[in-house]
């Protein structure tokens, strides 16, 4: 009988005398049906070029790895790098990379490729990952990632939820996000404290929403929702945004993207000097 993810994950462990590190918060994913939602996600075919992102024991890897002409799997950890290089050895169709994904110019790994990314992220650098995959010049066609299901939440939510807020428009700005699935915390080993999800980033490859100034733009977002349950003509008094067009009267989690476009844009075009 084969022996299940679970299984070749806990042997690899004992035998290299190694523990999950808390630290870098490692979690292996041992769902054999979360790997393949993962992968259909993906979209992957023979054709792809995939970028993993926390490559850990090479199990996974493994997995991605049948489905891609070729996968550069990325790993911080340099004994499991030595673990999971030693584990796929036969495999000719995989290049790893130790590195720090946040220290990692993508550009520099895909050389003008096509690519796309998979990634089990640590939860407390989800979002430092994120904005450095939005920040490389050369975008991913699609990135899927496993995060705590609270932030794959924030990222998915629309205006008026409670969920919604600057990361939920950081995101949105950047990529097409879809909240894929939810997975329980006994899908990994050792179990999180925290259930997780599967989110899908579709980057916007040219920008999707026309920003006269992006910093400005970024600036009124964060500065509106540092003080969520107070209307705009209060959160941001000191931006004399009058006559832009909105109802500050309203919210900050009730306005769409686009209206935080029109606030930016509106104070640019009543003061060039702004």
């Amino acid at each position: 009988m084969k022996p299940t993810l679970a299984q070749i994950t806990r042997e690899l462990l004992i035998a290299h005398n190694r523990f999950p590190r808390k630290s870098l918060g490692q979690h292996f994913l041992v769902d054999p049906n979360v790997v393949e939602r993962l992968i259909s996600a993906a979209g992957l075919t023979q054709d792809d070029l995939v970028v993993e992102i926390g490559s850990g024991l090479g199990v996974i890897t493994h997995e991605i790895a049948q489905y891609v002409y070729h996968l550069i799997a990325i790993e911080v950890d340099k004994e499991l790098l030595r673990i999971s290089r030693d584990v796929l050895q036969k495999l000719d169709n995989i290049t790893f990379v130790g590195q720090d994904i946040l220290k990692t110019k993508l550009e520099e790994l895909t050389l003008g490729r096509k690519y796309k990314i998979i990634g089990n992220l640590p939860y407390y650098i989800t979002s430092p990952i994120i904005e450095r995959i939005f920040k490389a010049k050369d975008k991913p066609e699609v990135a899927v990632l496993m995060t705590q299901k609270e932030v794959a939440e924030r990222m998915a939510a629309s205006p008026g939820s409670k969920k919604f807020g600057s990361f939920s428009i950081f995101t949105q700005y950047h990529a097409e996000v879809k909240l894929h699935s939810l997975v329980s915390k006994s899908s990994f080993f050792p179990w999180p404290e925290v259930s997780s999800a599967i989110v899908v980033l579709r980057p916007h490859q040219t920008p999707k929403y026309q920003v006269k100034d992006e910093k400005l733009f970024f600036d009124i977002m964060h500065t509106a929702f540092q003080q969520r349950r107070k209307q705009l003509k209060s959160s941001l008094r000191n931006y004399n945004l009058e006559n832009c067009g909105i109802d500050l009267s309203l919210r900050p989690e009730t306005l769409s993207i686009e209206e935080f476009v029109k606030l930016a844009n509106g104070k640019i075009s009543e003061n060039p000097n702004s």
